[in-house]
């Protein structure tokens, strides 16, 4: 036996350690800019499955220049906010080959459908993720979370929480999405 000779005292705290050690390193994952893009596979609004490898990356069957994801959930208040702001650009965005996708984080589409219905968001690609699988893969755990991808499928840039100036912000990061390489 390796534990020979401690005390129960010593042998509590180097479990205690370990159990910290594996239990902080896996909350504290952080998806960074640069990062290849984590690829999911989810429902959306129409029953169908959306594969962020046909929009991104090398075998993307799409002609796109890139995703921008937005979580979000129906009792998010500034969520609420920036979801018409989203719905408002996406015809201009997918004029440039970007698409919009947003993802109920943690939500059933009961949940959330009548959520966007009355905030009149219906244009964006609307996913949903109820077990926080691929909100886990981005390392959401606040929200909103906007994650702009690339062609390449590396991500670009991050927008963690409220903004006051979105439709500004989204824009800028858009274009510069579009020069991306």
């Amino acid at each position: 036996p390796v534990f020979t000779g401690m005390t129960t005292n010593k042998y509590f705290q180097i479990v205690m350690s370990m159990l910290f050690i594996c239990l902080s390193t896996s909350v504290s994952f952080a998806l960074s800019v640069n990062d290849p893009a984590p690829l999911f596979s989810l429902r959306d609004s129409s029953g169908d499955i959306f594969f962020l490898s046909d929009y991104v990356g090398a075998g993307k069957k799409q002609s796109c220049k890139g995703v921008i994801l937005n979580f979000f959930s129906s009792t998010c208040k500034p969520c609420k906010k920036e979801l018409p702001v989203l719905n408002s650009l996406v015809d201009e965005f997918n004029k440039k080959g970007i698409k919009v996708v947003i993802i109920g984080h943690k939500e059933n589409f009961d949940k959330f459908m009548d959520m966007l219905e009355e905030l009149k968001v219906d244009k964006p690609i609307i996913l949903g993720d109820p077990y926080g699988k691929t909100s886990d893969k981005y390392g959401v755990y606040g929200l909103p979370v906007t994650v702009f991808i690339g062609s390449d499928a590396k991500v670009k840039f991050i927008i963690k929480g409220e903004s006051f100036e979105m439709e500004k912000i989204l824009r800028e990061k858009a274009g510069q999405l579009l020069k991306a390489k």
